[in-house]
């Protein structure tokens, strides 16, 4: 499916990429890992070369991926030489300095190639990390690695946000048609109760000492706090404005579901509490009414994962 068909916002938290770039002896690789969070938890690791560009890169992160743990890791590697390279330099400055301390302290020297081999800094391979320098076009290369690793991340998160949009639209019009079997059983059996209980409470009314009026007032009240319509009409409207969001991909649409699906579950538990009065009529709306909360809870798991 085209991704303009989920939108061009909608993002799953999870993803990874990475990209491997290099300059003449130097490797580079840049890696980003994310999974859903409820808020920003962005993890730099970079080597001490780039470490003046973490504030630049926390921005381009963040301008894609408001919320979500996320790892960026940036390795640098100096590929070792094979050229052996003496430092005949500090050879002299060794030896200057073993004479002047057998002068001063009366020691005898035995120094040989050998042991001034092993001394700190002698001996390096041609393009060792020992001794470095950072090319200045590090950076530049830097860049184009990290970019083109947002953009596989950003792509891998969008084909996963169309797997979770499409379980979502199947479980949203499962709950449109129970709701409908609700708003139809409603319509059939609230009459059929209203009636069976009138019948019941005239029989109690044609016993002595029985107030007709007053039965008849609680009759009233009791089919009023029974009609169920009004959290109907809200269900149905929520379900509209779930739809409408995953149609969007609106900017941040994960918590606004997440948001819907609570409206939802609230309303649903009212439902059943109301239709719990109408006696054996209420056990399909009951049974029906069951069925959407699993469906809201397993929309609940996938919005987790949606940005």
């Amino acid at each position: 499916m085209p991704e303009t068909q989920i939108g061009t916002r909608l993002r799953s938290m999870t993803g990874y990429a990475e990209t491997a770039a290099g300059l003449e002896g130097i490797s580079l690789a840049v890696s980003l890992r994310s999974v859903n969070h409820r808020f920003l938890d962005l993890r730099l690791h970079l080597p001490d070369p780039l470490s003046s560009l973490e504030t630049k890169i926390r921005k381009e992160i963040q301008i894609r991926n408001p919320r979500g743990h996320l790892d960026l890791r940036v390795n640098l590697e100096w590929k070792a030489g094979t050229n052996v390279v003496v430092d005949e330099e500090l050879i002299a400055r060794y030896l200057r300095l073993f004479q002047k301390l057998e002068v001063q302290h009366g020691l005898s020297s035995a120094t040989d190639v050998a042991t001034l081999c092993r001394l700190p800094g002698v001996i390096t391979l041609a393009g060792s990390s020992a001794g470095r320098e950072i090319p200045p076009q590090l950076e530049n290369v830097f860049w184009k690695a990290f970019r083109e690793t947002i953009e596989r991340w950003d792509q891998m998160r969008a084909e996963e946000a169309q797997f979770l949009v499409e379980d979502m639209r199947e479980r949203v019009s499962r709950i449109g048609q129970f709701q409908s079997q609700i708003a139809q059983w409603q319509g059939e059996m609230l009459p059929a109760a209203q009636k069976k209980l009138q019948e019941r409470l005239q029989g109690l009314g044609a016993q002595p000492g029985i107030d007709s009026t007053r039965l008849a007032q609680e009759t009233a009240l009791l089919a009023d706090r029974a009609d169920t319509s009004e959290e109907i009409l809200r269900l149905q409207s929520h379900l509209a404005q779930f739809r409408a969001l995953l149609e969007g991909g609106e900017n941040d649409a994960g918590r606004k579901l997440d948001f819907l699906l609570q409206e939802m579950h609230r309303e649903l538990n009212t439902l059943l509490a109301k239709t719990a009065s109408l006696g054996e009529c209420s056990l399909p709306m009951t049974q029906t009414g069951l069925e959407i909360k699993a469906e809201i809870e397993k929309l609940r798991e996938q919005v987790q994962n949606l940005q």
